[in-house]
């Protein structure tokens, strides 16, 4: 086989690779938006939450940004927050994509995700998306 099939052929092959790798963050990056825009966590009622925007706040016990960081934001708010173990209840956890802690999902009034942080979120970011929440219902 002659130099410039073989090079023809590894150029394509890397394509290969490349438009693999885009599918599958495609891939990730839709199951998130489906998680922040279509899930629901309750019905209305069902829920003690459900009457107002809260927080179900992902994380572990060897999280320390979750203890130092995160936790002292989630203090200053005046929102509901539900901590979730995210190795305990791991269902719950893909349902949302998160991989990683802390993570913050914000549930509106009508039971959906109306956003998701993954990562540390700050208490003034979180205040406004819960606000956003609750002018949704």
């Amino acid at each position: 086989m002659s130099f410039e099939v073989q090079a023809v052929a590894l150029g394509l092959t890397g394509s290969a690779v490349g438009l693999t790798a885009m599918a599958a963050r495609l891939t990730a990056w839709h199951a998130r938006r489906r998680a922040v825009g279509e899930v629901g966590t309750s019905k209305a009622g069902e829920h003690p939450f459900s009457s107002a925007p809260h927080i179900l706040y992902f994380t572990t016990e060897q999280c320390s940004t979750c203890r130092l960081l995160q936790e002292p934001a989630l203090a200053q708010l005046d929102a509901p927050v539900r901590t979730v173990d995210a190795i305990a209840e791991g269902e719950l956890a893909r349902r949302f994509a998160i991989y990683t802690v802390p993570s913050t999902v914000v549930i509106g009034t009508d039971g959906t995700a109306a956003n998701v942080n993954y990562g540390f979120a700050g208490t003034e970011k979180l205040r406004r998306q819960l606000a956003a929440a609750g002018d949704h219902s």
